[in-house]
């Protein structure tokens, strides 16, 4: 039996799905202690019974790593477990040190991560603190797991982890919710939408979608715009629609069957801002991505294989324009990426992720 706790400062409904698939394996028991995630930032949890333990505690993220009421959680269960995940982040340096002291005491527990192949700052791609924090990170670690297998190769290309600790599983989210609620259709041929799925926060770049949409509206007068998500950009769009009937705001959507018939309509999935599983989330339902080219995409960025299944454009409006209209009147183009859409979703299937975490952590 593999006995993990999970350390989830944030945990919004995409983590929570396919940590259950890793709990419903019965070669697994697994444990999950969360914060309340980012203050008003549109992040939604899903309500259900789980097949995980799931210690909840009244802690932002911003403050889970150096909560007392956190290590006064793990404290006293930490040697109930095989691995202990934490996430590896600035913030949570002091939930790690404390961790590392708790190894000290009870050796047969292991830490490890499951992260991007690097720390970030804010204002820039990556400073000297963030590459020697990485570093610090993954020496005291036991193993690291990657979202993406590009990610797990830069780690080691890049010498900031040694090859025996690094791992990847592709950071997905449920497909098996989705078959549920969706069987895989071609773009609708009556008429053409472009989707928006995502929190409504500057990074997203929802001011910069609905120009873009209004410039696409003037050739293509029969296009409308569905946006799901929350946040506090949402001043942008409640202000395009009283301009534009064409646009669709639904709000903050968790459950597949909700998203579903939205998806359904969909021709497309365009989010100029920092992209990441929302790129997995499109392809499950078959559906091409389009984004705009930025240094601090998420790793699932690696999954979107330009002018195959979707487009990373090049941030000139006017040349976007162009290469978005072309896909939306070249029918063959749009099936070809839809078709390569979904082929890539099979690939990152959350059972595959749960054979991958599972040997990753099993590994000897």
């Amino acid at each position: 039996m593999l006995r993990i706790l999970w350390l989830a400062p944030n945990f919004n409904h995409y983590k929570t799905r396919f940590l259950n698939h890793l709990a419903e394996d019965i070669d697994t028991k697994l444990t999950i202690i969360s914060g309340t995630g980012r203050e008003k930032m549109g992040d939604q949890e899903l309500e259900r019974n789980w097949n995980f333990e799931h210690i909840k505690l009244n802690v932002t993220k911003r403050g889970f790593g150096k909560s007392k009421l956190v290590k006064e959680a793990i404290k006293p269960i930490f040697k109930d477990f095989d691995w202990v995940l934490i996430p590896a982040e600035k913030k949570n340096i002091p939930l790690f040190l404390f961790a590392m002291k708790l190894r000290r005491e009870q050796p047969n527990v292991r830490l490890f991560s499951y992260n991007h192949t690097q720390l970030k700052s804010k204002n820039i791609l990556h400073s000297i603190l963030d590459s020697s924090l990485t570093k610090f990170y993954n020496k005291k670690l036991d193993r690291v797991i990657y979202y993406t297998e590009d990610g797990c190769k830069q780690a080691v290309k890049h010498k900031l982890i040694k090859p025996d600790k690094a791992f990847w599983a592709n950071n997905t989210v449920d497909n098996t919710e989705i078959e549920k609620n969706y069987t895989f259709q071609l773009p609708p041929k009556e008429y053409q939408t472009i989707l928006f799925i995502g929190r409504l926060i500057p990074s997203k770049r929802i001011a910069d979608l609905i120009t873009y949409y209004k410039v696409l509206k003037q050739n293509h007068q029969n296009l409308k715009l569905e946006i799901i998500g929350d946040g506090p950009d949402k001043v942008i769009v409640e202000n395009a629609i009283k301009e534009d009937e064409s646009i669709f705001w639904h709000g903050t959507l968790v459950d597949e069957a909700d998203i579903a018939p939205v998806m359904e309509r969909a021709t497309l999935v365009f989010i100029p801002g920092l992209s990441g599983l929302s790129i997995n989330h499109a392809f499950a339902y078959g559906k091409p991505y389009l984004t705009l080219k930025a240094d601090k995409h998420g790793p699932e960025i690696s999954y979107l294989d330009d002018a195959e299944n979707g487009y990373i454009l090049n941030d000139n409006i006017e040349k976007d324009i162009k290469k978005i209209a072309q896909l939306l009147d070249n029918r063959e183009l749009l099936i070809s990426f839809s078709k390569s859409a979904k082929a890539k979703s099979e690939y990152l299937s959350v059972q595959n992720w749960v054979q991958q975490i599972k040997s990753s952590l099993l590994h000897e």
